[in-house]
């Protein structure tokens, strides 16, 4: 392996091991070998995984390696080991979706942002845990239990892609798919000190009916903005089979949009907290830090709130309606009903209560927020923000000190409104609160200019890299 140790492999990102393979100096197999290794490792403190299949991975690396030897690569990712979040079917693993009404036999389907992956020739190493069905911002549930927060095993990760967030924080493997509906990939890369990115709606194209419509946004999770940029690379592009949203062409070279990435010039409004949340203190300084460093960086920061009203009502009767009819395609028994999630069955039985007025209304504050939002861009290449008003709440609760709200998405106010306008938004470290837990910095871009966040973040993340963890880290 020229001097390359199995721990060093699993240190390394998609970019690296790309040029590793390109050299000859390290091997597809050696790389899932060292990925599965850190699996093996870490997994048992932090409970990140559904299904992990060596004997599938081993087999994908193989036909990777042979293909780097003989100068065919599929892509630049081709041989990347690879997790993707259990709501997404994968060939040859039960498709669980977090739920005790998930399928327990091997899937025999796959849905077109898999066979984008596949085409790109990745290793799947993996699926990576979820809430029941994707229903909250966190990660417990009937199927697999708690996903813990790396940083602090007794925090939660985030969700519900917090399998995702957290086998990226720990590097198991080096691309993680996740899915965001109403901040999942934003909210466990914060609460998990990884990067995350919720793509404009479009440029993955969702090619299977889904009751969320375009909520649901997929995208990668990874230790770095590069190979994000990557992931887009290879899963962006248009398709007549895409039943929601478009996607425009041509579409850009990710990866070649952050290249030497600077922020200078760039007009950023920077919202404390959109004029009505509450943020936590140290959650507000590290946030006002990183304001001030890309001011020093170059960019022009400006205080300013986009100047909407807190749109959760309507988001809770998109999402309520929407995981209403979820349940009912899952057509529970009453025996099965006792299976699941009780924060989940609350839901799809107010959910069932909405009317359609109720819904058309909803869909108005959508449209308004969107009207709000483009004109915000008119002045602003960005917005700046906290991506969580707090760091990792306790594990295994969905509401922060035990006290129930109206809903799971009160402690997540500055996530949901970028689902609503389909908006690309990302999550970059920025800090840690004072007792070690990571602090996430949001972006939000115009609609199709992704570009904009993945340079913020890229220039950002080159000047201020936080620490990557070594291993899971157990409360003193």
């Amino acid at each position: 392996m020229s001097g390359f140790e199995k721990t060093d492999l699993g240190e390394m990102s998609a970019a690296e091991l790309s040029a590793l393979f390109a050299s000859g100096k390290a091997s597809p197999v050696e790389a899932a070998k060292a990925s599965l290794d850190r699996i093996e490792r870490f997994n048992r403190d932090v409970n990140a995984f559904a299904y992990v299949v060596p004997d599938l991975a081993l087999e994908a690396a193989r036909e990777s390696e042979a293909r780097w030897k003989k100068g065919e690569p599929l892509s630049p990712i081709d041989g990347a080991p690879t997790t993707i979040k259990e709501l997404t079917p994968v060939k040859g693993i039960p498709w669980r979706r977090g739920s005790a009404l998930g399928a327990t036999t091997p899937s025999d389907k796959e849905f077109l942002i898999m066979q984008r992956l596949r085409g790109a020739g990745v290793t799947v190493i993996g699926t990576t845990t979820s809430p029941e069905f994707g229903w909250k911002g966190v990660t417990h549930g009937p199927a697999f239990g708690n996903t813990l927060n790396p940083w602090r095993t007794d925090r939660a990760s985030g969700g519900s892609s917090g399998g995702a967030a957290v086998a990226a924080a720990l590097n198991m493997g080096v691309l993680h798919e996740g899915s965001d509906g109403a901040g999942s990939i934003r909210i466990p890369s914060s609460f998990s000190g990884c990067f995350g990115i919720k793509p404009t709606y479009g440029w993955i194209p969702a090619d299977t009916p889904t009751a969320l419509f375009e909520l649901a946004h997929r995208g990668p999770l990874t230790r770095t903005v590069e190979d994000s940029a990557l992931f887009l690379n290879a899963t962006t592009g248009p398709t007549p089979l895409a039943m929601y949203g478009t996607c425009p062409t041509p579409v850009p070279d990710w990866k070649e949009t952050i290249k030497n990435a600077s922020v200078k010039g760039m007009k950023i409004g920077y919202s404390r907290n959109l004029g009505y949340a509450e943020v936590q203190p140290d959650v507000a300084a590290a946030v006002q830090r990183a304001a001030e460093r890309l001011a020093d960086m170059g960019a022009i920061v400006e205080e300013v709130d986009p100047g909407f009203a807190n749109p959760q009502d309507a988001l809770i009767a998109l999402w309520y309606a929407a995981e209403a009819k979820t349940v009912m395609l899952a057509n529970p028994t009453p025996e099965q009903f006792a299976m699941m999630d009780p924060g989940l069955v609350k839901i799809y039985e107010k959910g069932k209560t909405y009317s359609a007025t109720d819904y058309v209304a909803a869909e108005q504050v959508r449209a308004d927020l969107k009207v709000c939002m483009a004109l915000f861009h008119e002045k602003y290449d960005a917005l700046m923000l906290p991506t969580m008003p707090v760091t990792a709440i306790e594990a295994g609760v969905d509401f922060p000190g035990g006290i129930e709200g109206k809903d799971w998405s009160d402690w997540s106010p500055f996530t949901y409104p970028f689902n609503m306008t389909g908006q690309p938004a990302v999550s970059v470290p920025c800090g840690f609160d004072k007792g070690g837990l990571p602090v996430g910095l949001q972006f939000v871009g115009p609609r199709y200019r992704d570009d904009i966040v993945l340079k913020l973040a890229a220039a950002y993340q080159a000047a201020w890299p936080e620490e990557f963890l070594t291993a899971p880290r157990k409360p003193a």
